[in-house]
């Protein structure tokens, strides 16, 4: 894990939708997810510091759906910040990270460690 970052991430390419305020949807495809936040592909609409919700449908059944940020939005792609989220879409998103890295029992030991500052 980088010394900066409190939460492995993951190689994955799923489809993410950011739903801004004012209920604009822009579809990204991811390039790397964490429990605490993901990056993308670029996405020109998308601006730095913009507020949203990440929703990622996994199934009819189940998606992922939090609340964000948008810390970094250029030619490199979108690096959204994830806020803190309800009990399912944790318990999702928690899965789709175990499954996606290469060792499963280092995300859950990174749990132990808080993943925003008061």
């Amino acid at each position: 894990m980088d010394n900066h970052r409190r939460r492995s991430r993951v190689t994955t390419h799923i489809i993410a939708n950011f739903l801004r305020q004012g209920s604009v949807l822009h579809p990204l495809v991811t390039q790397n997810i964490s429990l605490k936040g993901m990056l993308a592909g670029p996405q020109a609409e998308i601006r730095t510091g913009e507020l949203g919700v990440v929703r990622i449908d996994l199934s009819p059944e189940a998606s992922i759906e939090i609340e964000c940020q948008v810390i970094r939005s250029d030619a490199h792609g979108v690096a959204i910040d994830f806020k803190p989220m309800d009990e399912e879409s944790f318990f999702h998103l928690r899965n789709l990270v175990r499954y996606n890295a290469p060792d499963a029992d280092q995300i859950d030991a990174e749990l132990k460690i808080p993943a925003f500052e008061d």
